[in-house]
């Protein structure tokens, strides 16, 4: 427990600080998980608007440092790879 008021001072800001972190970090993974789900449904359109809101998102949040670049480059390049194999196999199912 801290034992100065500068102390738990910081502890209250670090937990508001946290709360607000906690509830941006859900609305991106929200994103990513929604984007997941339209590729794995296969519509191409909805898909392709639903992965550039998830990437806008963790550019975002890397940019502000609630995310690691690496963290947000790395989930950014799963989620795109997964687009591109999905419009491949949309592609090669047309001919």
């Amino acid at each position: 427990m801290p034992t100065t008021k500068t102390a738990e001072k910081e502890m209250r800001v670090a937990n508001r600080r946290q709360k607000r972190n906690q509830s941006i970090l859900s609305g991106t993974k929200t994103l990513v998980t929604k984007a997941e789900v339209t590729i794995a449904g296969g519509n191409l359109e909805v898909a392709q608007k639903d992965v550039k809101a998830a990437v806008r998102s963790l550019d975002k949040e890397a940019e502000r440092g609630k995310v690691h670049p690496n963290n947000a480059a790395r989930r950014k390049s799963r989620l795109l790879k997964k687009l591109n194999i999905a419009a491949k196999s949309a592609k090669t199912e047309k001919k």
